[in-house]
């Protein structure tokens, strides 16, 4: 694959992923409004699309993402470190909001969430900022 094509599908997989997080935080945030079936059946369609929707895209964007890296000679740019740095820390949140999505979803009484997701969507979103920043710039 050429440049601009991997280039164009890390960026749609990324865009994805992240918006994919940023719902997944809201409704995690939301959890006291969404404690009814209704909710709980809103969380397990928001979990459905996590699974099949979020996660390839996630997939997508890293195997795309290294290849890019691979073939532009990146890996050792100090500024594809810090962006490697910042893309774990969202895939380990990614991980954390998936599991209490489960939760949440599945448990009749569900345990409250931990107080640090309340602002996984702005975090997330703060953190898809920088990263792409540091891709489109290449600061250092």
């Amino acid at each position: 694959m050429d440049y601009l094509t991997l280039k164009m599908l890390h960026i749609l997989a990324a865009a994805t992923w992240l918006t994919g997080m940023v719902g997944s935080g809201i409704a995690v945030a939301l959890h006291d409004v969404l404690d009814s079936p209704t909710g709980r059946s809103l969380l397990a369609s928001l979990r459905s699309w996590n699974r099949w929707v979020t996660l390839p895209a996630l997939l997508v964007m890293l195997g795309a993402g290294l290849t890019i890296a691979l073939q532009a000679g990146w890996l050792v740019m100090p500024w594809l470190r810090l962006k490697l740095a910042l893309v774990c820390a969202l895939v380990f949140l990614h991980a954390w909001l998936s599991r209490t999505l489960l939760q949440l979803a599945t448990v009749e009484t569900s345990p409250r969430p931990r107080a640090l997701l309340r602002f996984a969507a702005p975090v997330t979103f703060l953190i898809g900022l920088c990263i792409g920043m540091l891709g489109l710039t290449k600061p250092f």
